[in-house]
């Protein structure tokens, strides 16, 4: 007989479906700030052999936890969510959760339906992008994360994020409003700053946000990628 779900672990399985994956570290600064890392990975062991999630190796010796099938049923999400992550999502998952949860600044990600609510002028095909809420500035964010291509490859990817909207008479007055902002992560500061030089050569609308954020750990998931 499976053990009841308590409300602490509901909510833990709740941020894993919206984040796609989670750590230890992530869950303490965000969902159970109150308990220490010990507690935190004892209870979410405890969800997996409940059959709410599952864990896989992230950086050795650092694990994540996805949905199990147990937490995919509860919510009704596909099973497919419980499989790890492969080598190409894994850095874009991870890397969209640390700059969500781990920054200065917290964000939220958001799903489809948020994204719909918010912007209902937006294609449900652009809505499945990844993106995240600035609350404290009622801003919407639009993530990229570089996968170590040149820098010139990541602006035009980009560019043709922000050009697939543009044909959109909705979403240039969202930009001009000041409410959209495009974020890039990256794994250097140094990274960021080619990125940097290489938008500026391309044309933008006007008012566009664009925020980058350095996440180190790209370094290695995608090194692991690269050599898969």
């Amino acid at each position: 007989m499976r053990r009841r779900l308590t409300d602490r672990g509901r909510k833990i399985v709740e941020h894993v479906a919206r984040y796609r994956l989670t750590t230890v570290g992530v869950l303490r600064r965000v969902v159970t700030p109150g308990l220490s890392a010990n507690a935190i990975s004892k209870l979410a062991n405890r969800l997996c052999d409940a059959g709410y999630l599952r864990k896989y190796t992230l950086l050795h010796p650092t694990r994540y936890f996805v949905l199990g099938e147990a937490g995919a049923n509860l919510l009704g999400i596909g099973g497919h969510r419980s499989a790890p992550l492969g080598p190409q999502s894994l850095p874009i998952e991870y890397a969209i959760l640390a700059y969500a949860t781990l920054g200065k600044a917290l964000r939220q990600r958001l799903i489809g339906e948020e994204i719909q609510r918010l912007c209902p002028w937006l294609p449900s095909a652009l809505a499945e992008a990844p993106h995240c809420g600035d609350a404290s500035r009622g801003v919407l964010e639009l993530v990229r994360v570089d996968l170590g291509g040149p820098a010139d490859h990541v602006a035009r990817k980009c560019a043709a994020d922000v050009n697939e909207r543009r044909r959109l008479r909705e979403f240039t007055n969202f930009v001009a409003q000041g409410r959209f902002r495009l974020v890039i992560i990256t794994a250097t500061k140094e990274k960021a700053a080619a990125v940097q030089r290489a938008l500026d050569r391309h044309g933008w609308p006007a008012g566009l946000l664009v925020h980058f954020s350095v996440v180190p750990q790209l370094l290695s998931l995608t090194a692991s990628r690269n050599h898969a």
